[in-house]
């Protein structure tokens, strides 16, 4: 059954060195980073190439010549001084968590995400002992640096190890405030890859963060099914599976888009729109907020037909005529739409009309045995969905900044938020030691914890606080 859809202009564009970025940091925007769609970073395939601290050793010590320098293969007690000391303590934190949220990041991302330069660099001493600690792996594209244009000191992607070193090493090391920093309350991202894959679901991310008047964005980490349905609403999803988006959009009335990156079409393809569909046919937009959108993503170039739209178009339009027919605003039709990264992001470094506006196509039209597919501005809240939340759909807007991944332009930089998480006496459900006085004083008259002179007040020591 073969789709019909509206025939699409060339997108028009601009270059995004022509708009004010909301990356502060020119050297990492996104008209200075590598593009990872449009830079042929990834021909023939869509891996990286990856090596271990555990593999540098072992080659090391069996007369081969490392591939690393030698301070990125330190010993126990030196990474350990380096993952645990007070300088640099938040920095190192934040990469984590992005490395935790997003699995593949470039280093040019890391440093836009979390705001810091230095992460431009691989021998930097949080990434440095990151590595020797066989916390993360490092990678770097699989062509030639001469030839994708890729600057020095910038061809190099990071991703969490498959080892159990945070567990056993880090994650005591830190306060409950930290962890939740780091991890967001979930289990540390590790294990299987898909690199081109993830670095495109990050900058997606980044792009929208950077660019887009939206709430915040999330990692894959905090994309799966009971996040977006259940636990992450306060609610209860029954046999929910271990599916995840790619990330998710949150607009600024809370409306989730959640995106999945799909760069050919697989025999699961529409096996996953169907999942996506009884989800979304049993959790109305006013219960869940939630959209989902399928952006096709082939290698730019290749003339194969492995161009996955028309797959990802004709998979939901089987679907949805067949099992979830109707158009309404709670219908599947209605919240699955299909969008192409080259229409939002026509050539290299440029930004589309479509993007701004996160135009995506849904079939809602009416048509004759095949779905009639509507562009609809995913942004525009007054045409697409206007819908009335039945819970706190903002929440995850003023709790994202607890994220160390969250974008730094998204968390006031210096701010404390632990108000969010409350105190370690009020999170323990403990009630205020007493007898004390409502406003209690000292024996000037000054309220209690004031602080005078030059010092400040009394608060909880940093590392019980969490200030972007």
């Amino acid at each position: 059954m073969n789709a019909q859809h509206p025939r699409r202009k060339t997108p028009e564009s601009i270059h995004a060195s022509m708009l004010p970025s909301a990356c502060t940091l020119d050297a990492v925007s996104t008209a200075q980073r590598v593009d990872p769609y449009w830079d042929e970073l990834w021909v023939p395939g869509s891996q990286a190439n990856w090596t271990t601290a555990y593999g540098e050793r072992y080659r090391r010590d069996h007369g081969a010549a490392p591939g690393v320098p030698p301070r990125l293969l330190m010993d126990d007690g030196e990474h350990l001084r380096l993952l645990t000391a007070n300088r640099g303590r938040i920095a190192r934190q934040n990469a984590w968590s992005v490395m935790h949220a997003y699995r593949t990041v470039t280093a040019e991302q890391l440093a836009a995400f979390t705001g810091c330069l230095k992460f431009l660099d691989y021998r930097s001493a949080p990434l440095a002992a990151s590595f020797s600690a066989d916390l993360v792996d490092l990678g770097w594209f699989p062509v030639p640096r001469q030839y994708s244009g890729i600057k020095p000191g910038r061809n190099i992607l990071y991703r969490p190890a498959a080892t159990d070193v945070y567990k056993q090493l880090v994650e005591p090391t830190l306060t409950g405030p930290e962890s939740l920093t780091v991890t967001g309350g979930q289990p540390w991202s590790s294990g299987g890859q898909y690199d081109r894959h993830n670095v495109l679901a990050a900058e997606l991310a980044i792009r929208a963060s950077e660019w887009l008047p939206i709430g915040t964005v999330l990692g894959e980490t905090f994309a799966s099914v009971d996040l977006l349905l259940g636990s992450g609403l306060g609610k209860t999803v029954k046999r929910p599976d271990n599916r995840r988006a790619d990330g998710v959009i949150v607009r600024t009335d809370g409306l989730r888009i959640a995106y999945e990156i799909t760069a050919t079409a697989s025999r699961g393809l529409e096996s996953k729109v169907r999942r996506w569909a009884q989800a979304l046919a049993a959790h109305p937009m006013e219960t869940s907020g939630l959209t989902v959108v399928f952006i096709a993503a082939p290698h730019p170039r290749r003339k194969d037909g492995t161009n996955p739209l028309t797959a990802i178009r004709n998979a939901i339009s089987d679907v949805v005529l067949r099992e979830f027919p109707g158009t309404g605003t709670d219908s599947p039709a209605a919240r699955i739409g299909v969008a192409s990264w080259g229409d939002y992001f026509p050539a290299r470094h440029e930004l589309s009309e479509s993007f701004f506006r996160l135009e995506a196509d849904f079939a809602v039209g009416h048509g004759k045995g095949a779905a009639k597919w509507i562009p609809r501005g995913l942004l525009d809240e007054q045409k697409f969905e206007p819908w009335t939340a039945t819970f706190d759909a903002t929440a995850v807007i003023d709790n994202a900044p607890l994220l160390g991944a969250t974008p730094y332009w998204l968390r006031e930089a210096g701010k404390d938020y632990t108000e969010l998480i409350g105190s370690p006496i009020e999170r323990a459900g403990e009630p205020v030691p007493h007898p004390a006085p409502a406003k209690p004083k000292t024996a000037k008259g000054r309220p209690l914890g004031t602080g005078v002179g030059r010092a400040r007040d009394t608060q909880l020591p940093r590392r019980l606080r969490i200030i972007a």
